[in-house]
């Protein structure tokens, strides 16, 4: 069972992919997880993940599956070959910005039937994280007429001309 959703916004594939690979990064957006570790293709990473609205917390590990600098992450968590969750995120430039594709594969013995008795949650899971994660974007984009560039220095006014009643 898989589950995928799609959204486009104005940010350059790079920058995108450097929030999204930002890992520990993931507390300031994620409403979900809380990852211990940084992006490397095959590493094993503690991930804690705040359920009931943070009540509960349970970690577990997860497996950076898929990692290509500036299109793609993705990671695996559960256990292998009874029930694993594969999740991904894919940019693809489009002309103006990039179109994030962000999926959920439940896979292994019971990821069929864990997966269509977890469907409709799971949608809404993955619409509340891509929220967050589009809050983010907007947080981190420049708004229209705003440079980032330092504000220069007011011009000093001119000195007051010779002969003024100071002297």
């Amino acid at each position: 069972m898989k589950e995928e959703t799609i959204f486009d916004f104005n940010m350059s594939a790079l920058r995108v992919w450097s929030l999204i690979s930002d890992l520990r990064g993931f507390a300031r957006w994620h409403p979900i997880y809380r990852i211990a570790g940084e992006a490397e293709r095959g590493a094993e990473i503690d991930v804690t993940w705040l359920l009931f609205g943070g009540d509960r917390k349970m970690t577990t590990q997860m497996i950076i599956t898929r990692l290509t600098k500036p299109q793609l992450i993705g990671w695996q968590m559960g256990v292998r070959g009874f029930l694993t969750l594969d999740e991904r995120y894919e940019i693809e430039p489009i002309a103006n910005g990039v179109s994030i594709h962000h999926s959920v594969e439940c896979r292994g013995i019971f990821g069929g039937l864990v997966g269509r008795m977890m469907r409709k949650g799971l949608r809404r899971t993955m619409r509340l994280q891509d929220a967050a994660f589009l809050a983010l974007l907007r947080r981190q984009s420049r708004l229209p007429g705003q440079s980032t560039r330092h504000h220069r220095r007011p011009i000093k006014p001119p000195p007051p001309p010779r002969g003024a009643a100071n002297d």
